[in-house]
């Protein structure tokens, strides 16, 4: 059992590891048959009853609240499972958690900030400032890119149906791209070969965005995270 150990440890190695990096970003190929879809839900149950957990704690020192979701959630979660489902499992838990969970996301906010303002948490919607003619040229722009948390660059290609995600690593996403106000869009979430993104969403959910402005070379773009209370702003540069 040695190796659940160090997956126990790793939780809270990999808070650092991770943190932040990955938490804003909007993108497991989920499987259409019910038994994939039956898993997907318990690991979503798991994870409301661990964010409970961690609110409750909210008194404790932080080290005290995530040994105290190991030892409640985690290892009885893992202790039976091989050593490549533990892996599959801690890795959607861990994913799930940051989504769902504002408190953790909080947490993560707290043990690493951001080091530039290429995402921006916001405490309440900003004006809109983008013109109509604006917004028509964004519509024909079928190339961005924006800045991941750790500074990676993610390319985004466009057309009138799909938006298609393409990591440094050579992985993609890919989501439905609908329009459904003059300034506002949703994307859907498809599929993807990423490891932070198939684990974050799950076939079907929904990410809201608003154009609030056009700077020189980029956008800003505001998102929303569906059944979540926080704002959130990045930029979203074109393609020269």
């Amino acid at each position: 059992m040695g190796w659940i150990l160090r997956f126990l440890g790793n939780f809270i190695i990999n808070l650092k590891k991770y943190s932040m990096k990955n938490i804003f970003f909007l993108v497991f190929l989920i499987s259409s048959m019910s038994t994939a879809q039956n898993k997907n839900n318990s690991i979503d149950v798991l994870v409301n009853e661990m964010c409970n957990n961690f609110k409750e704690n909210k008194n404790l020192a932080d080290s005290t609240r995530i040994k105290i979701l190991n030892e409640k959630f985690i290892w009885p979660t893992l202790k039976n499972q091989s050593e490549d489902n533990a892996s599959e499992i801690g890795n959607q838990i861990y994913f799930r958690l940051q989504k769902n969970c504002q408190e953790f996301r909080e947490y993560l906010y707290r043990v690493d900030p951001p080091k530039d303002d290429n995402w921006m948490r916001l405490d309440a919607k900003p004006s809109i400032e983008i013109t109509d003619k604006q917004i028509e040229t964004f519509k024909n722009i079928d190339k961005f890119h924006y800045y991941e948390y750790a500074g990676e660059i993610t390319k985004v290609q466009t057309d009138n149906k799909y938006w298609t995600e393409t990591f440094s690593d050579g992985t993609f996403s890919k989501l439905h791209y609908n329009w459904i106000t003059t300034n506002s869009f949703e994307l859907i979430f498809v599929e993807s070969n990423n490891k932070t993104r198939k684990n974050f969403s799950k076939k079907g959910d929904i990410y809201n965005y608003q154009v609030i402005s056009k700077e020189d070379n980029y956008y800003w773009v505001l998102v929303e995270i569906p059944n979540q209370s926080e704002l959130l702003k990045f930029k979203l540069f074109t393609e020269d």
